[in-house]
């Protein structure tokens, strides 16, 4: 009988390697202590269990509040295609309920997703490299587009943007060099009153509640600002086990300062503290036209398990492929 814990005092870690022996983030360094740092890392894990041998794991990252990244749901090779797959996914559901649950999986475990509530995202990305110039490794396509994909719905125009609450991007005008802004991973140096402030200027103007702002920075495992003298004018945080994946979270830039390469520079902070992990992010549509360059790749199989399953589809079909759908290499 298979039996579910999230109480991490029963895991033996030797027994659990076994799981991701040669798969997930890892690869072939895992050990053992870094597989424990990194679930105690984690927000939430959720382990099962059969005559006490640990055969099938799940964990989640998350904010807390709005965002949840579901990680490394695994199982021994003799239990894929069972129930505990399944079961483990929706306690990190049920656990994160109204949050916007994201996760990158292999497309031979599409269909399990999707029966699950999960959709494939449209504008899922992979941060690769930490440096603007670097020279992006070929993109493998089972699990990457090609560098600059668009698909035949998008509008990519600066100059609109897609109804909803989605960032709004024109090209400053401002004659700045790359010295006058000063960027910061220093959580200490913001002023939440101002963040919030440029969030909701980024992001269409729409109310923001301080309180949660300056929760869902807190509680970031890293930030990256970048100043203008004392002037906010670009943000950035991301959630991470700090050992193996992390999740990048409200990129924004002051409308007044976008087109200066400041969202880039500071995503880029965030990416030299993650170095060595898998970094992910997820975006609106309207900024699909930002991240479809290098060093970003975009993301075949991540999937989003939406907050708002009851979204209208005119709006939703800007975030999410229709349920089934395939490119035509699967």
């Amino acid at each position: 009988m298979i039996e579910y814990t999230d109480d991490v005092r029963q895991v033996d870690w030797d027994k659990a390697l076994l799981l991701y022996r040669g798969r997930g983030p890892f690869g072939a360094d895992l050990t053992a202590g870094a597989l424990r740092e990194a679930v105690l890392g984690s927000s939430y894990a959720v382990f099962a269990m059969e005559g006490g041998q640990v055969i099938g794991a799940a964990r989640a990252i998350s904010d807390g509040d709005a965002w949840t990244f579901l990680s490394d749901v695994t199982v021994l090779p003799q239990y894929v295609g069972t129930d505990a797959e399944k079961e483990l996914i929706r306690r990190v559901l049920e656990r994160f309920h109204g949050h916007e649950i994201f996760t990158v999986t292999g497309r031979e475990s599409l269909e399990l997703y999707e029966d699950l509530g999960f959709r494939r995202s449209r504008n899922g990305y992979t941060f690769e490299g930490y440096q603007g110039d670097v020279a992006i490794r070929e993109p493998r396509a089972e699990y990457y587009l090609p560098l600059g994909y668009l698909y035949d719905t998008e509008q990519l125009s600066k100059e609109s943007k897609p109804a909803g609450s989605g960032p709004a991007y024109r090209k400053s005008t401002k004659n700045l060099s790359p010295e006058d802004v000063r960027y910061t991973a220093d959580p200490e140096e913001v002023d939440f009153e101002q963040l919030n402030a440029l969030l909701m200027r980024a992001f269409g103007g729409h109310p923001r509640d301080l309180a949660t702002t300056k929760r869902v920075f807190e509680t970031s495992r890293y930030v990256s600002y970048a100043f203008l003298g004392e002037r906010l004018v670009g943000c950035a945080r991301a959630v991470s086990d700090s050992r193996t994946q992390g999740l990048i979270l409200n990129v924004a830039v002051d409308p007044d300062y976008q087109g200066l390469h400041i969202g880039l520079k500071v995503v880029e902070l965030l990416g030299e503290q993650m170095k060595g992990q898998s970094v992910y992010l997820n975006t609106h549509p309207g900024a699909v036209g930002f991240y479809n360059r290098k060093p970003f790749l975009r993301n075949k199989t991540a999937l989003l398990f939406p907050a708002h399953p009851d979204m209208p589809e005119e709006m939703a079909k800007g975030f999410m492929l229709p349920k089934g759908y395939r490119f035509p290499d699967e």
